[in-house]
């Protein structure tokens, strides 16, 4: 797994960093991860732990999407 310095943070002092990504503003120690437990302080630098990897996937019929002209039964 290749690191990928995250966005989103600024230093706090003390090889700490604060968290900016979502409404718990976590103030992480170096070597600790964040309430999200994504985001590492690895020497006073956030990383993401999860860069490139997929959230999410679903196949949905085509029946559910508010589209048109598209063939029943297949897939979006």
């Amino acid at each position: 797994m290749e690191l990928h310095q995250a966005k989103f943070w600024d230093k706090a002092g003390h090889s700490k960093v604060h968290c900016q990504l979502c409404r718990f503003r976590c103030v992480i120690a170096d070597g600790r991860r964040g309430r999200c437990g994504v985001r590492e302080n690895r020497g006073g630098i956030l990383y993401s732990l999860v860069y490139g990897q997929t959230i999410a996937e679903n196949v949905d019929p085509i029946e559910k999407k508010p589209l048109y002209h598209f063939h029943p039964g297949s897939s979006s």
